[in-house]
């Protein structure tokens, strides 16, 4: 009989912490964000997205086939009645709320899945390629920073320059596309580097690098501590 995976084991607390802090700076922008969770072989991908027009991924470890097996409950007089993880994950994905995933994880890694949404968003039904990603450059990370810093600078600039009678939420968000649209480097706009910054992505060392890759239509700007994936062009053709 095979297992039915309701829950999934972190390599250990520092992946725990770290999910965490990801939902939760999620749930700051929407505390009805939704994220898609896709663990294969021996990890696992949580996409969520952002008020940013991108997407955003953190990746984790999940635990050796070893470990899971030993939260495995076993059924009686042998039975195998196990309905949590029994071996190395081989594929699970799932949209659930990112709140009940934030409460759900365990201080010790483990991740009881919570019901799947109902009903999902556009965004969890269309993600980006998982292989044939090729390199398209570095960035430092400190460039990708200021990069951000540059754009929220101009866009209070520019917002507060609009005439009280003027300023309405079409004015502002046009204001908030042209700053965000402008060219980061290989083809990404501010927006990803916005986007990592607010998602706490680049981390505090200065001196690291950002990796910029592609993959037909898509770009992804993989910092240290997290992705941000973006389409160019319109429509859902890859």
């Amino acid at each position: 009989m095979s297992a039915v995976v309701s829950e999934l084991v972190l390599a250990g607390a520092d992946e725990a912490e770290d999910l965490g802090g990801y939902l939760t700076r999620l749930l700051r922008f929407d505390k009805a964000a939704a994220v898609r969770v896709v663990a294969t072989g021996t990890a696992v991908g949580v996409y969520g997205q952002p008020p940013f027009d991108v997407l955003t991924l953190r990746t984790l470890a999940l635990a050796p086939a070893g470990s899971a097996a030993a939260r495995a409950g076993v059924g009686t007089a042998g039975a195998d009645t196990t309905t949590t993880l029994v071996e190395t994950v081989s594929e699970v994905d799932v949209t659930v709320s990112a709140g009940d995933l934030l409460h759900a994880i365990a201080p010790d890694g483990a991740l009881p899945l919570p019901r799947p949404l109902a009903g999902a968003t556009a965004w969890t039904g269309f993600l980006p390629p998982r292989a044939g990603w090729q390199p398209v450059g570095g960035l430092p990370v400190a460039e990708v920073e200021a990069a951000a810093l540059a754009g929220i600078a101009a866009f209070k600039e520019r917002a507060e320059a609009i005439p009280d009678r003027e300023r309405t939420r079409a004015a502002v968000d046009r204001v908030a596309a042209e700053i965000w649209d402008r060219s980061l480097a290989y083809g990404l706009p501010v927006r990803a580097a916005h986007a990592a910054r607010a998602m706490a992505f680049l981390g505090p060392a200065q001196s690291a690098t950002a990796t910029v890759r592609s993959a037909g239509r898509w770009l992804r700007l993989d910092a240290p501590y997290g992705t941000v994936v973006l389409r160019t062009g319109s429509g859902l053709l890859p």
